[in-house]
């Protein structure tokens, strides 16, 4: 199944003609492998009133045009197609061209829980305090796990990113930071977005639960910008153009980094106690000493 179509959802769902309460945003950047569980999560969603709109960032790849030619017939979907422009350009062209109150991204390679939309939105609809709804995250992929997505609140997001770029929000909150910067090509476009809200006084709210997957693969372009030349630059370009906050809030930053740090110290020294790992790190030992003899 390469469209949204699904019989239970063809009375409920919001006709072409009236405005969806939610846009579902997706930038496509030789994505085949993995969008059509995308598109499938989407279709499985148990709140209807969405529109999808995609944006093809200058795919060539054979299987992602086909699954995308497919998709472009769903009544519910928007296709676009542009030039290679990166993530976060191509989410604010689908953006700039969607009509949902509310906007949720969802990257090509991630899918939603079935309730995901149903949830979220329910949130937003009953708390006008409220600007942001995202919740834990679970790991496909070269990852396993869950993510325990932290606070969204200042000065803990100027030291990492609590939440994933799957998250749902009011229209106005885009409008508010500016949209997504084009100038975080390989990561943080998500991470800069959140300390533009939180800045702007957007509150948001967490739901303890999965509720979304974040595929890790050695392509993925966090995986990428783990170099240590890219994370500089990102991190660079991210603190000069947050620098007043980042002064402001330098003390608690610096804990923050210190507590992250010392968090996977500790992780990886769990990961080396394991009698599993020191079995292996015995069994090298001996051979480096077989192989000397």
């Amino acid at each position: 199944m390469t469209g949204l179509r699904h019989p239970e959802y063809e009375e409920a769902a919001a006709p072409r003609n009236r405005t969806p309460r939610v846009s579902i945003i997706t930038p496509v950047y030789n994505a085949g492998k993995y969008l059509r569980q995308a598109l499938r999560s989407v279709a499985a969603q148990t709140y209807p009133d969405f529109e999808m709109v995609i944006v093809d960032d200058g795919s060539t790849d054979p299987t992602t045009l086909a699954v995308l030619a497919g998709a472009s017939r769903d009544p519910r979907v928007t296709y676009h197609r542009t030039d290679r422009q990166g993530p976060a350009a191509a989410r604010n062209y689908a953006i700039e061209r969607s009509r949902g109150a509310y906007i949720v991204p969802l990257d090509a390679d991630d899918y939603f829980a079935p309730t995901y939309l149903e949830e979220t939105v329910r949130v937003l609809d009953e708390r006008s305090d409220v600007g942001v709804v995202y919740a834990w995250i679970g790991f496909v992929g070269g990852h396993r796990g869950i993510w325990r997505t932290g606070r969204f609140s200042m000065p803990e997001i100027l030291s990492y990113c609590p939440l994933h770029v799957t998250a749902l929000y009011r229209r106005e909150v885009w409008q508010d930071v500016g949209g997504y910067d084009p100038r975080f090509v390989e990561s943080c476009e998500d991470w800069d977005f959140w300390v533009g809200a939180v800045a702007r006084g957007w509150q948001g709210h967490r739901i303890e639960k999965v509720l979304s997957y974040y595929r890790r693969t050695p392509v993925s372009r966090a995986i990428g910008a783990t170099d240590r030349a890219v994370s500089a630059r990102l991190m660079r370009t991210l603190v000069t153009k947050h620098r007043a906050l980042y002064e402001r809030h330098l003390e608690a930053v610096l804990a923050g980094l210190y507590e992250e740090y010392t968090a996977m110290c500790l992780a990886l020294e769990r990961v080396y106690r394991h009698p599993a790992v020191s079995l292996g790190l015995r069994l090298r030992q001996l051979l480096e000493r077989g192989g000397g003899r």
